[in-house]
């Protein structure tokens, strides 16, 4: 069986917020950049404006427009005096500080942008601050190891805007984020302080994937008491814990990783044509390939003739010749060579099994419609 990868899947973007675009990602960084240099800015005004007034205060006999006054000040900045040396004592003075002080805010602004924008990562938390508090009814994802970076993947395939936080600098998903251009912050999030940076007042969602369970539980409820409505997705590694949870802190998932993955495990050593295992509300739930012959149970019956009489759907079917179809109409009718992917609860795989043809043949210790010519037919499968 083939190993699942995100990366192939095909799926269309539910939703594109209008934040994940670049030209967004860029605007916030500019607002980011004017907040840095807001001082800078203002102490720059501030000796021109002082200067302007200097020059209408200090030469009325010159009847200086303010403009004028002010264009004065900025050439005396860069040290090209607009008029000869003054009379007046304080413009003097001017004439050798205004050159000094505009420079040196100058000069240090060049210097801080040009960092800046060399290295983005140096204000990367102001950043993601704001492009996180332009998100609305996002998904904050908390744990960028293996799981947290596939369910990422995952988001984004879908079209969900996202915002990560991750503790540790080292972690070796962190570019792939920071590539697709969502909000990364890396600090532990155990702090109450860093969840309203996440814009977490307005998240529909929080994905809680660290290998950390008190630390996942203790997020959450900080979460849900800073958002009342937020659904909470809780990855725990003991399965009663997370049922505890799930029932005494009324978190609408909690999941232990092996008590999700122990059933793929197991029912594919049981059969290898079973694709994939999920436990729904106490039940087993298999999908699994079959290949209809002639002789077969499912040979001639529609697809609604199969969900009426075994009481599981098809949900591909890939006729001898022809196109593949994904989940076929009820009336779709099935014919020698099809190959079928069902899924449906094991007894009723369980049932079409023991209806089969007296000509069964026995693989990897179950029994299917023709398992054993489909193997031969297709061997990628």
């Amino acid at each position: 069986m083939p190993t699942f990868r995100i990366d192939n899947l095909r799926v269309p973007a539910v939703r594109q917020h209008p934040a994940t675009t670049r030209l967004w990602r860029e605007w916030c960084f500019v607002c980011v950049v004017c907040r840095r240099f807001r001082l800078l800015g203002l102490l720059l005004i501030a000796i021109m404006v002082v200067g302007a007034a200097a020059f209408v205060w200090l030469e009325p006999e010159k009847q200086h427009s303010f403009s004028r006054a002010l264009y004065f000040t900025w050439s005396l900045i860069f040290g090209e005096p607009p008029e000869a040396f003054p009379q007046h004592w304080l413009l003097q003075t001017l004439f050798f500080l205004v050159p000094v002080l505009g420079l040196l805010v100058i000069l240090d602004g060049i210097v801080e942008f040009s960092l800046l924008v060399r290295d983005r990562k140096r204000s990367e938390r102001s950043w993601c601050t704001t492009m996180a508090q332009t998100f609305d009814d996002h998904i904050v994802l908390v744990g960028l190891g293996r799981l947290g970076f596939q369910a990422f993947q995952m988001l984004r395939k879908l079209g969900e805007p996202v915002v990560v936080l991750e503790r540790s600098p080292e972690n070796q998903f962190l570019e792939e984020v920071r590539r697709d251009g969502s909000p990364l912050f890396i600090v532990d999030g155990r702090r109450e302080a860093v969840l309203h940076d996440l814009n977490i007042e307005k998240a529909k969602s929080i994905v809680l994937c660290t290998t950390d369970d008190l630390a996942n539980l203790e997020i959450a409820l900080d979460a849900r008491k800073i958002n009342p409505k937020i659904r909470v997705v809780l990855r725990m590694f003991d399965q009663n814990m997370a049922d505890k949870v799930r029932g005494g802190f009324d978190i609408q998932i909690a999941m232990s990783q092996s008590a999700l993955s122990a059933p793929s495990f197991a029912m594919a050593a049981v059969d290898g044509s079973i694709i994939s295992t999920q436990v729904v509300d106490d039940c087993l739930v298999i999908m699994q390939r079959w290949f209809v012959r002639p002789n077969g149970p499912l040979f001639g019956r529609t697809v609604a003739d199969v969900l009426r009489e075994y009481g599981f759907g098809i949900v591909e079917r890939r006729p001898a010749t022809g196109a593949p179809q994904l989940f076929p109409p009820p009336e779709t009718r099935l014919d020698d060579g099809d190959e079928l992917v069902v899924q449906g609860a094991y007894e009723a795989l369980m049932k079409l099994r023991k209806r089969s043809d007296e000509t069964k043949v026995r693989i990897s210790g179950s029994y299917g419609d023709g398992i054993e010519q489909l193997q031969h037919h297709s061997s990628g499968l």
